[in-house]
């Protein structure tokens, strides 16, 4: 079985560190922002350690996945924040990174590779998502989307 590569998307928003993590950490503004996510939901509030439930979609095909907060460090003035999950059953590590850049705030969204998936993560890539490499440049486009929709809602200019 092949691995997926890593991925990663990032812009500079015009807006403080502060008012991107507001964003970024606003987990049921994500569903309107992210293509494939139709929701998450977590057990409580967020923090390291919460677990959630994800429902996903592409096209009429639906599917679940599990999740739990692995980082949850808001920016300062000199440092990034970081807000990561892992996500089963494709074992893999989405977050965003969250840093001062100039007068603004570079925001980066990422998602590690998937190194030796599932017969079941391999035959749903196939069968219901285009084939990993299909779904992976989908992956990208909707990561592009999801940091595009935030700076459009931080900076009503770049919309």
């Amino acid at each position: 079985m092949s691995n997926q590569p890593a991925l990663e998307v990032s812009i500079v928003l015009d807006a403080a560190p502060a008012d991107v993590w507001a964003a970024v950490t606003d987990l049921k503004a994500m569903r309107r922002r992210s293509p494939e996510l139709v929701g998450t939901w977590f057990l409580g509030a967020p923090r390291v350690g919460r677990r959630g439930i994800n429902l996903n979609r592409r096209k009429a095909f639906f599917w679940p996945t599990l999740s739990r907060i692995s980082q949850w460090t808001a920016p300062s003035d000199a440092t990034p924040g970081v807000f990561g999950f892992h996500v089963w059953p494709t074992d893999v590590e989405w977050s965003y990174e969250v840093a001062p850049e100039g007068a603004g705030t570079r925001l980066t969204e990422r998602r590690t590779a998937v190194v030796d998936p599932s017969l079941m993560v391999v035959a749903t890539a196939k069968l219901a998502l285009g084939g990993q490499d299909g779904h992976d440049a989908e992956l990208v486009d909707g990561m592009q989307a999801t940091v595009d929709a935030i700076a459009a809602e931080l900076s009503p200019s770049r919309a």
